[in-house]
């Protein structure tokens, strides 16, 4: 891909707007405790989304700039799609390893779930399809796409540390947010199409979910 798709302007702001809305939604629930914190996060999520496209629209050069347009949506969902199948395949290979040495996975991935099933539903909604979908544009769209003038590993190492400290973690080591931002950007890194990592990070959200509700 390209090494100087963004500009310092367009990632500047995005950035700063970034933490404004997640400084926004930390005061909102510390204020109102009250409040469905799932509620809170779809909200943040879905301005993100909103933002970010209206900046790089606006200081950018457009969403191809981001790796996002009609031409290569269809090869990035496929790409995606074939990245998953390959990624569960490995994956449930070191499932099936880790339990043969006596250790279990799924310790390792659960994420906890919120148990009223309305709360759940956002959740599910906002973590599979939206929270994805807000993460790529700027983790990798943004983010990566300028750092990426200082070569790959410069983007790759920032970008994902920024990544995985942005979820909440929980005292041991964030596997799932490790080695998916790897997977996310390599995805984007090899045709620059943004649907690509974004079809790989929903799917991979979706069964981990799914994994956490059943065990």
């Amino acid at each position: 891909m390209e090494t100087n798709r963004i500009a310092v302007k367009p990632f500047a702001i995005s950035f700063m707007a970034l933490i404004a809305l997640e400084s926004g939604g930390i005061f909102l629930l510390s204020a109102f405790p009250e409040l469905p914190s799932m509620d809170v996060l779809m909200g943040l999520r879905i301005m993100e989304i909103l933002i970010f496209f209206g900046i790089v629209s606006t200081w950018g050069g457009g969403m191809a700039s981001v790796g996002l347009t009609r031409k290569l949506f269809r090869s990035g969902l496929a790409r995606g799609i074939t990245w998953s199948l390959i990624f569960g395949v490995v994956a449930a290979g070191t499932f099936a390893f880790l339990i043969i040495a006596g250790i279990n996975p799924f310790k390792l991935v659960r994420v906890p779930l919120p148990e009223p099933p309305l709360q759940l539903l956002v959740f599910f909604i906002t973590g599979t399809l939206i929270g994805p979908m807000a993460e790529e544009i700027f983790f990798r769209g943004i983010l990566y796409g300028f750092l990426r003038r200082w070569g790959i590993l410069t983007a790759l190492v920032i970008s994902n540390l920024l990544f995985v400290l942005m979820h909440p973690l929980s005292g041991t080591i964030p596997v799932p947010q490790i080695v998916g931002g790897i997977v996310f950007t390599l995805a984007y890194e090899i045709k620059g199409e943004l649907t690509a990592p974004v079809t790989i990070h929903i799917l991979g959200n979706t069964a981990l979910f799914s994994l956490s509700l059943f065990n």
